[in-house]
C-alpha cells in the first residue's frame, strides 16, 4: 500500500547496507525533489547532513559488504565470494545451481579482507603480492575514516589465505605491506549492538 511522505505515495524499506540501520524510500520520480527537501529541512534540526555514494561505499566496505560489479559479478561463483551461507544448493532448482555444484570442488580462490600496515590507500585493480608473485587482485579499497587506515577486499588463491599473514599491495608501482584480517573491519556499528 505505501505511506504518505510529503504528500506523495511512497514505500519504505528497512536496509542496512551501510552497516547502520537505515531506510530506502521508493516513490515516483516527480516526488523525489519534494521529499528530499522535506527530509533535509526536518532532519537539519537533528544534525542530518546529506552523504553521497562515496560515503556509502566507504561505510559498506568497513562492514565488508560486497558490491556488485566490484566484488561480485556473473563470473564469480557465490562460494568464492563467501556467500555459501545464502546459497542453498539443497533448496530446489534455481538458475546457475548446476554450474555452482560442478565448480564447487574446483574453486581455488576466495574473497578476503585486508588492512594496510603501511600508510597507503588500496584501490580496485591493485595486484596482491606474496614472495614477488601475484596471487590476486583488489576488488574494493579505500581509506577507512573509522579505522584511520587503508582497507580493502579482494580475491586470492585459497592456499595463501591465513588470518594475520602479511601480503603486499602494488599501489602505483610501490609495494605496500598489508595484513589479512577477519571481517568486518568495523565492529562497533549499530548492526553489531
Amino acid at each position: 500500500d505505501g505511506i504518505d511522505i510529503a504528500g506523495s505515495q511512497s514505500l519504505i524499506s528497512r536496509t542496512g547496507y551501510t552497516g547502520e540501520l537505515g531506510y530506502e524510500i521508493y516513490t515516483s520520480t516527480g516526488s523525489i525533489k519534494k521529499i528530499w527537501e522535506n527530509l533535509i529541512e526536518e532532519g537539519r534540526q537533528n544534525g542530518l547532513i546529506p552523504a553521497g555514494l562515496g560515503c556509502r561505499d566507504t561505510l559498506r566496505l568497513e562492514m565488508s559488504y560486497l558490491l556488485y560489479g566490484n566484488d561480485i559479478n556473473q563470473k564469480i561463483n557465490p562460494i568464492e565470494a563467501g556467500l555459501g551461507w545464502i546459497t542453498k544448493l539443497n533448496k530446489g532448482d534455481f538458475l546457475g545451481r548446476e554450474s555452482i555444484i560442478q565448480s564447487e570442488n574446483k574453486i581455488n580462490k576466495r574473497i578476503f579482507c585486508f588492512s594496510m600496515l603501511d600508510r597507503a590507500i588500496p584501490r580496485r585493480g591493485c595486484e596482491i603480492i606474496v614472495d614477488d608473485k601475484s596471487i590476486g587482485i583488489v576488488t574494493s579499497g579505500t581509506m577507512s575514516p573509522m579505522m584511520k587506515t587503508g582497507i580493502g577486499m579482494g580475491y586470492i588463491e585459497k592456499a595463501h589465505y591465513k588470518l594475520d599473514s602479511k601480503i603486499k599491495i602494488n599501489i602505483r608501482g610501490n609495494l605496500k605491506e598489508a595484513m589479512i584480517v577477519a571481517p568486518p573491519f568495523y565492529k562497533k556499528g549499530s548492526l553489531h549492538h
